[in-house]
């Protein structure tokens, strides 16, 4: 027998690995004729009934015996009981007659005859179903059954001790009375990233798509409001609206929420007196006011388990307890519960959220509250971030009695919507600006600060040359008025010139910027910091791309300076750019680091992406293989949740280069064919170089050396759209040693003296070691040996690992032709170590050949288990050991379902095993 009640809708486990061993730890006792009990507790929504739902998925070989308890039944006396043995019924007959009599009276009439006797009799039943296969017994919401059921399981759990049974019980609170003896399991909040993944999976899980799913941002926000319950967050998430979850329309304070859980807590609220009530609206309006209400008003709250005391303080006891305590008030109720927040406020002299409660509290265009609003929305970023600094303006914009002012404060808003993460929030608010009706010149230049922020959008998520055309005449017509905005607008053009890959348009950009500058700052006067940083960026950068490389190398290191003393993400961000350009890669990779703390601290998500793309470039430069993957990851998934497609394609090439570097074929070039794509569709040159750069090493690595000299040979002669000026000189030594090693005719000896003067202006001793190799390859004999020797010595003062591993892999091959077989073997076995330990199997792979070449030996270890995966394919099988889907562990590593498949095949062949549960027992060992 075995039987299983319908299973309700409840929320998938994520985040419960270490209670689902204890489930698992239980059932395989039983397995062995031990049996065990467990009380699960924990709040509604929780996730208690999904827990015991999957103990009885994980229990084919059980005979389940299933209770759930309705409240409408809790006075009926044992109807729990007859709910749970009820499917047990025809093992009747093998209990004594006595047992069997007083069992079926007790479940027939509802009368025990006694609890002892009563109790035995469902003991004796139990035991007699355990002795035929393992039992799982198990009662949701145990606390809710009636008192004699609830007494004769309680006997039950703590006397089914060695018949091979499982009792497993949920309640929202410990039952130490009733249960002395049987172990408890508190379910704790969810951590964040967990409540994260449901949100993310759960409009595809349920038949939705996942693009109608909430953006990063949102589901940022839904996780923090449902305070780690899992079914608070599917009720907030519920409650949104589809241009809520997009972004284009804020989340109101607190996220409305719906469903059931909601609806009961709606429930309690309407039984409520009304003074109670209404103390319940201003508590979930602000849960930090100050407190003002009488004690005895929450009583009949806190009896109904709405408010519990918390650090001196009354909260609400449930997150979808506030959301149903604000949103099924009335709005005059609102109104009147904001009117006193702010009065409170007031009276504890904190006007910032004084002012934000009269916002919310309605009322006609008021200048005065507009302007302080204004005022406190600047105020805000440091404090709280970037979103509810947009709703403040957002709000002062609202009660602006001018509409020219009403612009302002909207484009203002719209900006802080597209920092935080929102950008159809941003869209929308920036199409309300153009519907204003504002003629006067300086109407005309609100909507040109309008302008200017729709084309710093489309240069992270459109086409590139579209935002140079709009920026260019954005920047003329501001640069009398406001010549600061049109350096602003001035570096953004040159910013998409650059991307696009157009590096004549982004020469005169720089020009116009130079000329505006001098304009604006007086004779012997001083340009101001943020001024300089953007006038030494751009100048140094024309310099680098046109071979004035010492030049370029002193305004670049000048405009790290800067950008250094000025700390904002975006100051720090083109200061990162600058260390990169000159190579000063510890720089770059200080002062990125330091852009994504401040913009995640003040709430610029926006930001987050953009930093990440250049400290994933100086982890690369480093080869710390996994550092700039997990940096290039996280940069994919905020750049795709904050829309800025461009910067997803960098971040792209960036996954597509050190799969790569690891030999990870089809990973490369789903990354790298992906990015090819979109910087296709949106004409943006440096992430197609960067792709194109990656598959040419994949070629390289794999000894397909002609293939990738003559990529890379393409990829030297690229366009606009199709590569750009860092990577056509970056690229050079690769392109050296593909044409030498793979034989192809390249003329590569005036890129080698480019790159030679890039080196000595930056003087990085990596970058001059590439150099003396570059030359050491396309010479013979001792001359070679000669460069190569100074090459190493370099190195030995540099930081990268990988490089040098590459030029003792080259040096070692031509010692080997060279007829240096022992000092050939120094070097490949060197090099050979190094490689294994950065992840760079093609290189450790040619090492060893060149090795064995060299009649040296290459015997390392016999990898065993999960040793013998790749770091890629490790986190695939910890993604499908957890539980997930080929296509969730797709969404979560940003490639196709088709190439986790293929992974997931080689898994199982390294390993030597068949399935999931073998995967999962083997990683979860």
């Amino acid at each position: 027998m075995n039987s299983v009640n319908p299973l309700t809708r409840t929320a998938p486990l994520y985040g419960r690995d270490h209670e689902l061993l204890s489930l698992r730890h239980l059932l395989e006792s039983a397995r062995s004729g031990r049996s065990g009990g467990l009380l699960v507790t924990g709040p509604p929504g929780s996730g208690r009934t999904a827990l015991l739902e999957r103990a009885v998925s994980e229990a084919p070989d059980f005979t389940v015996l299933h209770a759930r308890a309705a409240p409408g039944e809790s006075r009926i006396p044992l109807a729990g009981l007859h709910q749970l043995l009820r499917p047990a019924l025809p093992y009747l007959p093998r209990l004594p007659h006595v047992q069997r009599e007083t069992l079926t009276r007790a479940l027939d009439t509802g009368e025990p005859g006694g609890d002892l006797p009563l109790a035995g009799a469902a003991l004796g039943l139990l035991t007699e179903v355990a002795a035929q296969s393992p039992l799982l017994l198990h009662v949701d919401d145990f606390h809710l059954l009636d008192p004699l059921s609830r007494r004769v399981v309680a006997f039950a759990a703590r006397r089914l001790t060695h018949d091979g049974a499982v009792v497993l019980l949920s309640a929202e609170g410990p039952e130490p009375g009733l249960l002395a003896g049987v172990p408890a399991l508190r379910l704790r909040p969810l951590p964040e990233r967990a409540v994260l993944r449901l949100l993310r999976e759960s409009a595809a899980g349920h038949g939705g798509r996942a693009e109608d799913g909430p953006t990063e941002p949102v589901a940022s926000a839904l996780a923090e409001a449902a305070e780690g319950n899992p079914r608070a967050a599917l009720e907030l998430l519920e409650g949104s609206t589809p241009d809520q979850r997009s972004g284009a329309v804020a989340l109101e304070r607190p996220p409305r929420s719906h469903g059931e859980l909601t609806d009961a807590f709606v429930e309690r609220l309407h039984r409520l007196p009304e003074e109670t009530r209404l103390a319940l609206v201003r508590a979930a309006a602000d849960p930090h006011a100050p407190e003002s209400t009488d004690p005895d008003v929450l009583e009949p709250a806190r009896r109904a388990g709405l408010v519990v005391e918390t650090g001196g303080r009354t909260v609400f006891a449930h997150p979808l307890a506030r959301s149903a305590g604000y949103h099924h008030a009335s709005p005059a109720e609102r109104r009147s519960a904001h009117l006193d927040l702010a009065r409170a406020h007031e009276d504890a002299r904190d006007t910032g959220r004084a002012l934000w409660h009269r916002a919310l509290a309605g009322g006609g265009p008021d200048e005065s509250v507009a302007a302080s609003l204004h005022a406190e929305a600047h105020r805000a970023v440091e404090r709280n971030g970037h979103a509810p600094a947009s709703l403040l303006h957002e709000h002062a914009a609202r009660l602006s009695l001018d509409p020219i002012l009403r612009g302002r404060r909207l484009v203002d808003a719209a900006r802080s919507a597209w920092l935080s993460g929102a950008p159809a929030r941003a869209g929308r608010l920036l199409e309300r600006v153009r519907s204003l009706p504002v003629r006067s010149d300086r109407g005309y230049a609100v909507q040109d600060h309008a302008d200017l922020l729709r084309a710093e959008m489309d240069l992270r998520s459109g086409v590139a040359i579209d935002a140079v055309q709009r920026l260019g005449p954005a920047a003329e017509r501001l640069a009398r008025s406001d010549p600061g905005t049109a350096l602003r607008a001035l570096l953004q053009a040159g910013e998409a010139g650059c991307l696009s890959g157009d590096h004549e348009r982004f020469f005169a950009t720089v020009e116009r910027a130079r000329t505006l500058v001098s304009e604006a700052v007086p004779d012997g006067g001083r340009a101001r910091p943020w001024d300089r940083l953007v006038l030494d960026y751009m100048t140094g950068k024309a310099a680098m791309f046109q071979g004035r490389h010492r030049e370029g190398a002193e305004l670049l290191e000048r405009a790290e300076r800067v950008a250094e003393r000025i700390g904002d993400p975006e100051a720090l961000v083109l200061g990162g750019i600058a260390g990169l350009l000159r190579g000063d890669h510890m720089r770059t990779r200080s002062l990125a680091g330091r852009a994504v703390t401040i913009a995640r601290r003040t709430g610029a998500l926006a930001l987050v992406p953009q930093a990440l793309e250049f400290l994933t470039y100086a982890e690369m430069w480093f080869g710390r293989l996994s550092l700039a993957e997990e940096s290039a990851a996280e940069g994919l998934r905020s750049a795709v949740g904050s829309g800025q497609d461009n910067c997803a394609s960098h971040h792209r090439g960036a996954l597509a280069f050190v799969a790569a570097l690891r030999g990870e074929e089809d990973d490369c070039r789903e990354h790298a064919e992906t990015a090819l794509a979109l910087a296709g569709e949106h004409d943006v040159g440096l992430p197609a170089g960067l792709a194109s750069w990656a598959l040419a090493l994949l070629d390289l690595g794999s000894g397909r050396t002609a293939e990738a000299a003559m990529r890379l040979r393409s990829l030297a002669r690229s366009g606009p759209g199709r590569g750009h000026a860092a990577v056509r000189l970056l690229i050079t030594p690769h392109l050296v040693e593909a044409s030498v090693r793979g034989g192809v005719e390249v003329r590569v000896r005036r890129a080698v003296e480019t790159f030679a003067g890039w080196a000595e202006a930056t003087g990085q001793d990596t970058a001059r070691a590439q150099v003396m190799r570059c030359r050491g390859l396309l010479c013979e004999g001792e001359e070679a040996n000669g460069f190569f020797e100074r090459a190493l010595e370099l190195h030995s003062s540099g930081y990268c690992d990988f490089e040098e591993a590459r030029t003792r892999l080259l040096y070692g091959g031509h010692l080997r032709r060279s007829r240096h077989p022992g000092r050939a073997r120094e070097h490949l076995y060197t090099a050979m170590e190094a490689f294994e330990r950065l992840g760079a199997r093609p290189w450790a792979r040619q090492a060893g050949q060149e090795l064995r070449a060299a009649r040296g030996g290459t015997a390392t270890p016999e990898a065993g288990g999960l040793e013998r995966l790749s770091p890629q394919q490790l986190r695939i099988a910890r993604h499908v050991a957890g539980g997930a889907t080929n296509r969730e562990v797709a969404a979560r590593l940003f490639l196709s379902t088709r190439t986790v498949d293929h992974h997931l095949r080689n898994i199982y062949t390294r390993l030597g095993i068949r399935s999931r549960v073998e995967l999962s027992r083997l990683v979860g060992g």
